[in-house]
């Protein structure tokens, strides 16, 4: 007797739909079995979302047009399901982990009611109040989260980020689904709770022998996660391998482009290649010359410093506490440290260790307790009006999201002028050259000058606020998670923008992110940052390789 073939727990054949009249995905072929665990990879725009969304059944009916294929689920057509089963099923049997769980929370709700509600849904109608309430308690106790009658009792607001995505992985599992589907859960968290989440949902998975469609934009994310990859571009799966496999030999330019446009942990490349690098054919990195590494360093070191900082310190008092009792919360603590001309100085450290609370002390946005500025040798005083609009003018920012950062309705050329006139006495035409050659220094054509921010992509955006920032001529740009928000491929071009405008404007950086390869490709020095003190300070690569403490050697442990 022939053996019967087990059915795919998920089947997508031949799916191509269109939102809006425009096509969105293309003959996508996709298989998750039982108890394995599928990668979706692509950039922004690649349609991973969408795939996901169609499982779902979360698409806009009315928009939506399906041009052909079908969507097989536990051997049900997803695709005929009406409204009140495609309820039963999800939450059920399909469970999902959205990207931003801030959002995905209600903020007037206890995090224990939320979970209760998923219960009261999809669970027993006979199950008592006490009894639900044990099970929330263990689903919440199953996601390691300490405490959890305290988490059941408190507000998202009062959780960080990593308590927030494990009360969400809590509320997917709730009622034990047989797919669980992940979209970018750990985009917005840092690289030490990033590792926790990846660890938990694999041990999660091994435990109630489910499957796992885990969508994400970075390859090396689910490299020690997933049992296959499929790789999405422009709507379509151009390659589909088991993780292995597709690791060592990759056969699709695109899946190469996305193997190495991210820096690398064990190689200093002099540029990072591209995407076209490898529409081109295979690429041959140039490496750095560590003699010529060391000399330059050598000839850095003997200037003076150009900004220097001496026992800073920052706390905070709770403002719905004013006029109780309090302690003051410390966010920085005797933060010392020197940057020099043309150096660029990584400062690392896991969400609120203090990074983004120093960036904005130095100019002054929000200043330190105590604590000493020198800019060019020159004591910074915060009563000195005049000092500070300099320093302003001299160390500009790049912030992380660039479609925040400008002015939605106003044009790239407004958005540049602005600054210009703010702080040059040049001529209207004078302001006007001065733009068209700012954006062709950043690699943006003059036909650029009267779009606006929707119309242009993350990785163009973000561009513009680099000009903006070279406006007005400053000796330092202090990059806060600035390439945390732009596509892998994208990050290695601003990236290489970043290093090409270093050296032709002779810039000093402070580069502050939580992706410890980004930094170490970008960085002369590092400085790693703990609870609002610095705990280690090196050169690059010597750090890197050879970390002293204990925290830094938790966070390069965690580096993918």
């Amino acid at each position: 007797m022939a053996k019967r073939i087990e059915a795919s727990l998920l089947s997508i054949d031949h799916l191509s739909l269109s939102i809006g009249g425009n096509p969105i995905l293309t003959d996508i072929n996709l298989r998750v079995e039982p108890n394995e665990i599928v990668a979706l990879v692509g950039e922004s725009g690649s349609g991973k979302s969408v795939t996901a969304q169609a499982i779902m059944g979360l698409l806009p009916k009315k928009q939506t047009q399906i041009d052909n294929g079908q969507i097989s689920f536990n051997d049900q057509n997803l695709l005929e399901l009406s409204s009140t089963e495609w309820e039963q099923l999800r939450g059920n049997d399909l469970g999902v982990i959205f990207q931003e769980p801030q959002s995905s929370l209600n903020p007037s709700m206890r995090c224990g009611e939320q979970i209760e509600e998923v219960g009261r849904k999809h669970l027993s109608k006979n199950l008592s109040k006490k009894a639900l309430k044990e099970k929330v308690l263990a689903a919440l106790a199953q996601v390691q989260l300490p405490h959890p009658e305290r988490i059941y009792a408190a507000y998202p607001h009062q959780l960080s980020g990593g308590q927030k995505q494990r009360i969400m992985i809590a509320m997917a599992l709730f009622c034990a689904p047989k797919l669980l589907i992940a979209d970018e859960p750990t985009t917005a968290l840092d690289v030490l709770v990033q590792k926790d989440i990846i660890e938990l949902i694999k041990s999660l998975q091994d435990e109630h022998q489910m499957s796992v469609l885990f969508i994400s934009h970075d390859l090396s994310l689910v490299a020690n996660l997933a049992d296959r990859i499929a790789v999405m571009q422009a709507g379509k799966i151009v390659e589909y391998a088991p993780t292995k496999e597709l690791f060592k030999h990759p056969q699709h330019p695109y899946t190469k482009g996305l193997l190495n446009t991210r820096p690398s942990k064990n190689k200093r490349l002099q540029a990072l290649p591209t995407l076209k690098d490898f529409s081109q054919g295979d690429f041959i990195p140039q490496m750095v010359d560590k003699k010529e590494r060391a000399q330059k360093h050598k000839s850095l070191y003997k200037q003076a410093p150009l900004l220097r900082v001496k026992q800073l310190e920052k706390s905070y008092l709770n403002p719905s506490l004013i006029g109780k009792k309090q302690a003051p919360t410390v966010a920085l603590k005797d933060i010392s440290f020197d940057l020099y001309p043309g150096e660029t100085l990584g400062l690392v450290g896991a969400s609120g260790c203090g990074k983004s609370t120093l960036a904005k002390a130095l100019v002054f946005l929000d200043p330190a307790n105590r604590g000493e500025v020198f800019w060019k040798g020159e004591l910074i005083k915060k009563e000195q009006q005049q000092q500070i609009k300099q320093l302003s003018k001299d160390i500009q920012f790049i912030f992380q999201d660039p479609y925040a950062a400008l002015h939605p309705l106003k044009t790239i050329t407004a958005a540049i002028d602005e600054v210009l006139t703010v702080h040059t006495s040049f001529t209207p035409l004078e302001r006007s050259e001065r733009i068209t050659a700012l954006l062709t220094q950043v690699g943006l054509s003059a036909e650029f000058r009267e779009r606006y921010p929707h119309q242009l992509s993350g990785g163009q955006r973000q561009r513009v606020v680099i000009a903006r920032a070279l406006a007005v001529e400053p000796k330092v740009l202090l990059c806060d998670e600035s390439v945390a928000a732009l596509d892998i491929s994208v990050q290695a071009q601003v990236l290489n923008l970043l290093n090409h405008l270093k050296k032709e404007l002779k810039l000093s950086f402070l580069f502050v992110s939580h992706d410890l390869n980004v930094v170490k490709h970008m960085a002369d020095r590092i400085i790693v940052m703990h609870q609002g003190c610095i705990v280690e300070e090196n050169e690059a690569d010597t750090l890197y390789h050879n970390p002293q403490t204990a925290f830094s050697k938790a966070l390069l442990a965690a580096v993918l």
